[in-house]
């Protein structure tokens, strides 16, 4: 049987969280619930338990790639209308057209690494259809790129809507490393942010970024402001009540910067970084009192999210960190 990543639930509350989590969009709807134990296991699409759930449609992907290939793919992802396998997937022989069509997609691409470099680059190689453009909907919200030019992490699912369930009525929200508006759009969709500077050096992402927008309707509340956000940031001097340093591996070029562009009377930064394991608690302690030393500000820390794991020994954690 197919596994997935599974949300535990009570009995009695399994319809309601279900309903929650659809809403979401992390549920995995080719999959059924089941009882695990005296629970409910709902798959869905991140998580760290992983169990194994009977098919709950027709045309399950698992189910089709079992029945055309000899050695079906372990690891896939599907983006808007385009099926996204893994890197080094060796696709000789495989009747695409066929798998497009059974599993009910246009595109077919297989991943290759992240462009390490500044415009952090998606690298992904479209091996069947004809344009990488693709609309994918994630939270009520949906996101608009070419999917072999920029990136999309289906693994910061759960940051993206824990930054969408945050009251930020009227406030100034500067998203310093923006990309395609992961944060930005469910930000103005569900945060009631006042305005949303929206900071990136891409062009591919900011062509994305503003058909997300329109498709959204949120233009008129997002301000893009393009190019290298050492600068661009500098331009954002004192305007904003909260700053989303949302870069990995590290964002500490921009830590100066973002204690510039918070109101004189302060407000909350959520800085991104790669941390060992091990020293997560005592990054958190020392980057709260570098930004206090820093700022000369009183500093608190609200919460530590530890998103999801990175690599072997590492964690991609957030600190939100609240500066008066």
């Amino acid at each position: 049987m197919p596994k997935s990543p599974a949300h535990i639930c009570a009995r009695n509350e399994a319809n309601s969280v279900y309903k929650n989590l659809k809403k979401m969009g992390i549920v995995n709807e080719n999959l059924k619930p089941m009882p695990y134990d005296d629970m409910i296991a709902i798959p869905v699409t991140e998580g760290e338990l992983v169990l194994e759930f009977e098919s709950n449609i027709k045309h399950d992907p698992n189910l089709i790639f079992q029945s055309v290939l000899d050695n079906p793919p372990k690891k896939w992802q599907i983006l808007g209308d385009m099926l996204v396998l893994q890197e080094n997937t060796n696709i000789e022989g495989w009747p695409l057209d066929k798998i497009a069509e059974e599993i009910g997609v246009k595109k077919i691409g297989i991943q290759s690494p992240i462009d390490e470099g500044i415009m952090r680059q998606s690298n992904l190689n479209l091996v069947f259809g004809e344009s990488g453009w693709v609309i994918h909907k994630e939270n009520q919200v949906e996101y608009e790129f070419d999917a072999t030019k920029v990136m999309y992490s289906a693994g910061n699912v759960t940051e993206r809507i824990r930054m969408a369930k945050m009251d930020m009525t009227d406030e100034i929200v500067i998203d310093a490393y923006s990309g395609i508006g992961y944060y930005t759009l469910q930000i103005l969709k569900h945060s009631n942010a006042k305005k949303v500077h929206a900071c990136d050096i891409n062009p591919d992402s900011i062509e994305a970024l503003r058909r997300g927008l329109k498709r959204n309707q949120s233009e008129d509340r997002c301000e893009i402001h393009q190019g290298d956000n050492r600068n661009t940031l500098r331009e954002l001097k004192s305007v904003a009540d909260r700053v989303i340093l949302g870069l990995i591996p590290s964002s500490l070029n921009s830590w100066g910067l973002a204690i510039n562009c918070l109101k004189k009377s302060g407000g909350i930064i959520h800085i991104h970084m790669n941390v060992h394991e091990n020293e997560i608690d005592s990054w958190s302690e020392k980057t709260s009192d570098w930004f206090a030393t820093v700022s000369g500000k009183n500093t608190r820390i609200l919460h530590l999210e530890k998103v999801k794991k990175y690599s072997p020994g590492i964690r991609h954690v957030v600190l939100d960190l609240e500066i008066y």
